[in-house]
């Protein structure tokens, strides 16, 4: 039998979003209401030619990161010790990213880690229409484990 149009595919998965559980570093994150985080880590390259030849050479410069995270002040308590430990610039703390989800417990589980962490900036915003106070907070941090 053939496809009705002409792809053939097949279901490989699925995630649900009632099976998205989120944990940051060792903290309890139920109500503490986390709206999004973006966080990138790059490295400065440069490039350097050699007048006469085709060679191209890289030249590796320092690695930085940054995260961004959106919340929404809530009433959990943790909001507060949250942002107390990673406010001091002389005593940084890895922040750690648990996330799974899927069907099952095991499909799409990662994990990341940003080596010494600090807060950089915190802004907030309330909004006439919601009336919630949304807050962004941003870090700089200096490596990035994966696993």
């Amino acid at each position: 039998m053939s496809s009705v149009f002409a792809a053939p595919q097949t279901h490989h998965g699925g995630f649900r979003a009632d099976k998205l559980t989120m944990q940051i570093a060792d903290m309890d994150v139920a109500g503490m209401l986390f709206q999004n985080v973006q966080f990138s880590f790059t490295q400065q390259v440069t490039m350097l030619y050699e007048i006469g030849s085709n060679f191209v050479y890289y030249v590796g410069g320092r690695a930085q990161g940054t995260c961004t995270i959106a919340v929404v002040v809530g009433p959990a308590a943790g909001q507060q010790r949250f942002l107390e430990n990673y406010g001091d610039l002389c005593r940084p703390r890895n922040l750690g990213f648990n996330a799974s989800s899927g069907c099952d417990d095991t499909s799409g589980a990662v994990k990341y880690t940003l080596v010494s962490a600090v807060l950089t900036a915190v802004a907030a915003s309330v909004n006439a229409n919601d009336l919630a106070i949304n807050q962004q907070l941003q870090f700089m941090f200096v490596d990035l484990k994966y696993v």
